[in-house]
């Protein structure tokens, strides 16, 4: 269990590491980051890997130093969850502990998976963080349009525009993982990503709201955000953001 304590405190100081990463909005309360590509694969495939996060998530940013523990259940309430396992005396797998990440909200299989958690050292903070997976099949054939939207907001005794460019790194490198073998399409200049049923379109590198207008974006962001979503019809425009560039991006492997 010492084993477990230290290598979670290392995993702490890699996700405060500062790292090149983009931040799409970014206030004193909270902060939103986004990524997006097209991927070769059907979106039965691209479901199927990310419900395995033991085969992309980085054991980096794990608090036991591995991703074998990892697995997600994907229904409302399932949990994304790290088990701490070790090898007892005779060699057999045993579990001494877990931890949650984050909890399922919403689950439209091959479409979107919805899930809230306060990643890496904000869990032990007051914030709270939604992370909308979404994806579609694309309309020009074969392939998956995919996109990782994490939304932050809360108190915490980190500095926003210190947290926020960090979490979103650690999150475009779990993006970038989980995406490398499904055949990330090179070049990719879409603006579009899937419906995520909110109803918003947010633009690329959106600003935070002046002074005056905080009363009026807090109106339209999160009460948009919070509407309910029927299953297979849609509620708005997808967002509008740039697709990633991946190419001069460092990650971890």
């Amino acid at each position: 269990m010492n084993k477990t304590i230290i290598m979670g405190a290392t995993s702490l100081a890699l996700f405060a590491a500062p790292a090149r990463a983009e931040v799409k909005t970014l206030t004193e309360q909270g902060f939103s980051v986004l990524h997006a590509a097209d991927v070769l694969a059907k979106p039965e495939d691209v479901w199927k890997r990310l419900l395995a996060p033991k085969d992309w998530w980085n054991p980096a940013h794990s608090w036991s130093g591995s991703a074998e523990g990892f697995y997600i259940d994907p229904q409302a309430g399932g949990c994304f969850c790290e088990l701490f396992q070790e090898k007892d005396k005779g060699g057999k797998i045993v579990t001494k502990g877990s931890v949650e990440h984050m909890r399922v909200i919403f689950s439209q299989p091959e479409k979107v998976l919805r899930m809230r958690g306060s990643l890496g050292p904000m869990q032990s903070e007051a914030a709270t963080g939604t992370l909308t997976i979404a994806m579609e099949q694309l309309k020009a054939g074969a392939g998956t349009r995919l996109s990782f939207s994490y939304v932050v907001g809360g108190y915490m005794r980190f500095k926003m525009a210190d947290i926020a460019p960090a979490a979103d790194a650690m999150l475009r490198d779990q993006f970038d993982r989980l995406v490398k073998p499904l055949g990330k399409v090179v070049g990719n200049d879409t603006e579009e990503t899937p419906d995520s049923g909110t109803g918003a379109d947010v633009k690329p590198g959106a600003k935070a709201p002046a002074k005056g207008g905080a009363k009026k974006a807090a109106q339209s962001g999160p009460a948009a955000a919070a509407a309910p979503v029927e299953a297979g019809k849609k509620t708005g425009k997808p967002e509008k953001v740039e697709a990633d560039d991946t190419e001069g991006a460092d990650q971890s492997e």
